[in-house]
């Protein structure tokens, strides 16, 4: 009983797509991330596949009727074509057994004779479809022996040796792309897809887009199961036109609706692949590939691992070139941001470095004003002392003078000359000019005094005079803390003969806490 017309063989078999779900083109490059993302979730796609196929098989049973079990072998064959040959081979085989009238025999064979074909076994499959005629072909399945027979002289073609054999093939070929346009009515989707076929093989590009474009006026298949077998020959029309633009575009919409329909033969994607590894993009050609060869491989289609393998060395060789100057790129940028931050630490290093210096410098700097001031301090007190003691001098000078005058003017020479003798105004002027400079220095550095203390073993003593404030040996330190520093300058100063000088400058050496050859160096500092 014929429940089912066979004639949805021709149709599935040639499409070997389903329809995609609608999309607006927004541009190849969102196309492309939309692609991407259906090779990321195509293992989704594959789960909805064999879902369908569980449930089919769970229909199965002993009790049913032989027309509906043979049904139902043929829808399984219908659900694993071009996803996995194995299992429609399975099916087939099944259904090729149970076959007992004429036609579910001629349907059986030309199943299993497009399975041989699938599996690049050409010469089995002519037997089998030789066994088809073994009586007359029911009309039904005219378009379904056209198709394989038009498919198998194609593919002999592609894989003939010689230039003879090849139009050989070119010949048949056209022959049943002939029949295939008798029975098909003038208008009809197959009708013109297989009338822009023969246009393209003519080399008349034009026209067969012209075909296809006056179909899709009449009859839009946005969106419908024709779409994207029209949109695959569009790119092969427009590759042999050298567009590889539009060629491009049309082979992703195409590439999408086989990932999203779980078709593993990727005919398209494959194309696609090499059109981008000719543009350059080496990177998306070996993923697309890889994904092709992997699913190509789990679905068993020998005839496309075959095809996909001859073209899979070259991307994969290129992406792996791509890759190692990727990575000596990375290196490369690697190193270079690596010597520019040696080089930036180096940088900061040498401007802290440079801070550090120009810190102590301005440290060094301040101390010098701060002695600058202080000196500066200490020669404006000085400088009043010495007017003040100079202009005293003088007024003592002047009385002393006044003194000598009354006693040369009354004759009074034995008591000049004993004033001219004496050394008592001498050393009372010494005295005074003692104590004008201990007042003078102790008021600059009230501290000194202690501090010098601070600088002697603790068992040092410096005895001080009743009435002073200073001794030699402090008098010696400060003009040494002055910055005089010579003993002959000293002991002028001081009215101290030198040896005197020499004496205190070892005794104080001598009596110095630590190191006795900088004493006078921390003196001076003080």
């Amino acid at each position: 009983m014929r429940t089912t017309s066979p004639y949805i063989y021709v149709i599935i078999s040639l499409l070997l797509l389903l329809p995609a779900c609608h999309r607006p083109l927004s541009g190849d490059d969102a196309l492309l991330e939309e692609l991407d993302q259906c090779i990321a979730e195509r293992t989704i796609y594959h789960l909805s596949r064999e879902r369908a196929a569980d449930s089919l098989r769970s229909l199965l049973s002993d009790t049913l009727p032989h027309y509906e079990r043979f049904e139902i072998y043929g829808r399984l064959v219908e659900t694993y074509r071009s996803y996995n040959l194995d299992s429609q081979q399975r099916y087939t085989e099944l259904r090729l057994d149970m076959a007992h009238d004429p036609f579910e025999r001629q349907v059986s064979l030309l199943n299993y004779a497009e399975v041989l074909m699938r599996s690049g076994m050409y010469h089995e499959t002519i037997l089998y479809m030789d066994s088809a005629l073994a009586r007359p072909l029911d009309p039904v399945l005219e378009p379904y022996y056209s198709h394989l027979q038009r498919t198998l002289s194609g593919l002999m073609r592609d894989f003939a040796i010689t230039e003879r054999e090849r139009q050989a093939y070119t010949a048949v070929t056209q022959q049943y792309r002939e029949q295939m346009m008798a029975v098909h009515p003038a208008g009809s989707f197959l009708h013109e897809l297989v009338r822009a076929d023969y246009l393209y093989e003519q080399q008349l590009y034009d026209s067969a887009l012209h075909v296809l474009q006056a179909y899709e006026q009449a009859n839009p298949v946005e969106g419908q199961y024709e779409e994207p077998v029209f949109a695959f020959t569009r790119a092969q029309i427009y590759r042999k036109m050298g567009n590889n633009h539009q060629a491009e575009h049309y082979l992703i919409i195409a590439s999408i609706a086989d990932l999203q329909n779980a078709i593993r033969e990727y005919i398209a994607l494959r194309e696609l692949a090499v059109l981008l590894y000719e543009r350059g993009d080496v990177e998306r050609a070996f993923r697309y590939m890889q994904c092709a060869v992997q699913d190509a491989t789990s679905g068993s289609e020998r005839v496309r691992s075959i095809e996909t393998s001859e073209l899979y060395p070259v991307i994969d060789g290129a992406y792996l070139r791509h890759m190692r100057q990727h990575h000596i790129l990375m290196m490369s940028l690697f190193t270079s941001v690596l010597v520019i931050f040696a080089m930036l630490v180096g940088f900061l290093f040498y401007v802290s470095r440079k801070r550090h210096q120009l810190a102590a410098l301005n440290d060094r700097l301040a101390q010098s004003n701060s002695q600058l001031l202080e000196s500066n301090q200490i020669k404006t007190m000085y400088v009043g002392r010495y007017m003040e003691m100079t202009s005293l001098l003088i007024d003592r000078f002047d009385n002393w003078r006044k003194q000598l005058r009354v006693l040369a003017n009354n004759q009074k020479y034995d008591k000049l000359e004993a004033v001219l003798n004496s050394k008592s105004f001498t050393q009372e002027q010494l005295e005074m000019f003692y104590h004008d400079f201990d007042e003078a220095f102790l008021h600059i550095f009230p501290n000194f005094v202690d501090q010098v203390h601070e600088l002697l073993v603790p068992e040092a003593e410096l005895r001080i005079k009743p009435g002073e404030r200073l001794n030699t040996d402090l008098r010696v330190l400060a003009l040494i803390r002055l910055g005089i520093t010579d003993s002959k300058q000293i002991a002028d100063f001081l009215r101290y003969s030198l040896s005197t000088i020499y004496n205190s400058r070892t005794r104080m050496r001598n009596l110095a806490r630590g190191d006795r050859e900088h004493f006078e160096e921390k003196v001076a500092v003080l």
